[in-house]
C-alpha cells in the first residue's frame, strides 16, 4: 500500500509536495519521449515500469489510473516495438528496456523505415511516370502557391530543398537558436562550398556562433541590439520565401512555417532583409 501511494504521489505530486521536483523531471522526460513517437500514456507506462520495475497489467492500470483495455493495448504495442519485454509467467510481468537501449531501438527502427522507403523510391517513380497525365495546360495567369508546414523535419526538408536548388542568391534571417538547429540538421554544410551569393543575419546575437567555423564570416552579420527572438525567414533567388510563424523558441514538433512563391511576399521579405543587413554589424 505504501509503495502504491508513493507511485501515485510521484506522478501526481502537488507543487507543495517534496516529490514535485521529481514530477517536473518526469514531465520533461515524457515530453522527450513524445518526440520519439510515443503517445503520452505510452511514455507514462514506460517511465513507470522503468522506475518501479517489472509489473503486471493490473498493477500498471491501477497505479497510473488508466483504462484497463487501453493499458493492455499499450503494453502489447510497446512490446512489439521492442521497448518492453514480457516475462513468461501468469500473470505476465512487463519489463522496460533501459533508456539508452530503448532510444537506440526506436532510432534503428526509424532508420530501417527510411531505408525501405529509399529503396522503393525509384520503383514508385517509375510506376508514376508510366501513368498518363490528364492535366490540361492553359494560358491562364500563374497563381501564387502557399504551403503550410509543421514540425522541424518537414520544415527542414523544405529548407534543404530551397538551399539545394538556389541558383543566384540565398538570404537567411534567424536567431542563434534557429541557426543551431539548421546546423545540426546538416543544412549549413553546403554553405562552406557555396558558389552563389548568400547572406545570413543572426538576430539577436553578440558574437559569431562558434559552431559555424567552416562558414565565411564575410557572409554573416549580427544584430546584437535586437530583443526579438521569434523572427526567422529564408528567401531563395527572390522567387521563394519560407517564413517561420513559430521558430526555435518552440519545441521542434511545434514549429510552424509557411512557404510561398508569391512575388509580393518574396519582394517584401527581401526588402526587409536588405534593410536589416544594412543595420547589422559585420563579423570580425
Amino acid at each position: 500500500m505504501q509503495e502504491d501511494s508513493l507511485q501515485i504521489s510521484l506522478f501526481d505530486a502537488e507543487p507543495s509536495s517534496s516529490l514535485y521536483e521529481y514530477r517536473m523531471k518526469l514531465e520533461k522526460i515524457k515530453d522527450t519521449l513524445l518526440k520519439f513517437g510515443l503517445t503520452a500514456n505510452q511514455a507514462k507506462v514506460y517511465i513507470y515500469l522503468g522506475k518501479y520495475g517489472a509489473k503486471t497489467a493490473p498493477e500498471v492500470f491501477k497505479a497510473l489510473n488508466l483504462p484497463r483495455t487501453e493499458t493492455y493495448f499499450i503494453l502489447n504495442t510497446l512490446e512489439k516495438r521492442g521497448i518492453l519485454t514480457a516475462e513468461l509467467t501468469s500473470p505476465t510481468r512487463y519489463y522496460a528496456l533501459p533508456i539508452e537501449k530503448m532510444v537506440l531501438t526506436i532510432v534503428n527502427a526509424e532508420k530501417e523505415k527510411l531505408n525501405t522507403l529509399a529503396q522503393q523510391k525509384n520503383e514508385v517513380a517509375e510506376m508514376w511516370n508510366d501513368l498518363p497525365s490528364f492535366a490540361v495546360e492553359t494560358n491562364e495567369t500563374k497563381n501564387d502557391k502557399l504551403q503550410m508546414l509543421q514540425g522541424s523535419p518537414q520544415i527542414h526538408g523544405k529548407m534543404a530543398d530551397m538551399i539545394g536548388s538556389a541558383r543566384e542568391q540565398l538570404l537567411i534571417f534567424c536567431t542563434e537558436k534557429d541557426l543551431y538547429r539548421f546546423y545540426h540538421a546538416e543544412m549549413l554544410d553546403v554553405l562552406a562550398n557555396f558558389i552563389i551569393d548568400y547572406k545570413i543575419i543572426v538576430s539577436p546575437a553578440q558574437a559569431f556562433p562558434s559552431f559555424l567555423s567552416d562558414v565565411d564570416k564575410r557572409h554573416i552579420r549580427l544584430m546584437p541590439r535586437s530583443a526579438i527572438e521569434n523572427q526567422c525567414f529564408v528567401v531563395k533567388d527572390g522567387l521563394e520565401v519560407l517564413q517561420f510563424l513559430r521558430n526555435a523558441t518552440h519545441a521542434p514538433y511545434n514549429t510552424f512555417a509557411i512557404w510561398s512563391d508569391s512575388k509580393s511576399m518574396t519582394d517584401s521579405m527581401r526588402t526587409l532583409f536588405d534593410y536589416a543587413w544594412d543595420a547589422s554589424e559585420p563579423v570580425y
